[in-house]
């Protein structure tokens, strides 16, 4: 069984003051949380579980829409949030995972990972080649791309772009059941790298965190550039911001 999660219980503090829920935020005419809806359904999931507060309305009423499985709860971290979202899996399930405030590209890359974990990995880390992110996870790896071995996860790091940083991640639930002893994957997944190399799979170039004042920007202005309808991309590449 593979299921994603999708970690929607924080409070946009970087954002506020907002009319919505950030995760309902329109970019292309779209709520932002949707592209990684459709990017978890493309890659294969047989459910998609969102996490959320009780008090976000809007969230709950748009993942409904979607059919997605929607756990009320009030987790104190990430990590909790994500803890919240596979309760219940077998440890051999695969469970694919991003964040709700990110578009990024193709919108076929959890495929790539979803293969990595099955070939044997326990954690795939779809990695992005971007300056779009302020204080990211940034990873340190070897061999040759587009698959590499993440040797070490330096966590909200202030080294200058361009970075090689992970943005969203497919694993057996057995790890993640790992995030216990920890507030923030970042935190597991460098523990992991120091245990041994953790697969990687460079996905593109093109990722937007809508999550800070900034990021939103960006990401508005990469929409307003995006090809017309039709085209095969989403829009949010050759957009001269990456």
């Amino acid at each position: 069984m593979i299921v994603g999660v999708i970690p929607a219980a924080g409070h946009a503090t970087r954002l506020q003051p907002l009319g919505s829920s950030k995760e309902v935020r329109p970019i292309a005419g779209r709520p932002v949380m949707d592209y990684l809806v459709e990017r978890l359904h493309r890659g294969g999931c047989d459910e998609v579980r969102v996490v959320t507060r009780p008090d976000k309305r809007d969230v709950i009423e748009n993942s409904r829409r979607h059919r997605a499985v929607v756990i009320e709860a009030t987790p104190a971290t990430l990590a909790a949030s994500l803890l919240a979202g596979i309760d219940g899996l077998d440890g051999r399930d695969v469970v694919a995972f991003g964040f709700p405030d990110s578009i990024w590209e193709p919108a076929v890359g959890f495929r790539r990972l979803v293969e990595l974990v099955e070939a044997g990995a326990g954690l795939a880390l779809g990695l992005f080649r971007t300056a779009n992110v302020e204080r990211p996870d940034v990873a340190e790896v070897t061999g040759s791309e587009p698959d590499l071995a993440v040797t070490r996860i330096d966590v909200g790091s202030d080294a200058p772009p361009p970075n090689l940083i992970w943005g969203c991640a497919v694993a057996r639930a057995a790890v993640l059941n790992r995030l216990r002893d920890w507030d923030d994957p970042g935190d597991l997944f460098s523990a992991l790298c120091r245990e041994g190399p953790v697969a990687g799979a460079v996905l593109s170039s093109s990722y937007f965190d809508v999550g800070t004042p900034r990021g939103m920007r960006i990401a508005l202005a990469a929409a307003r550039a995006r090809p017309s309808p039709g085209r095969a991309d989403s829009g949010f590449r050759a957009s001269g911001l990456e």
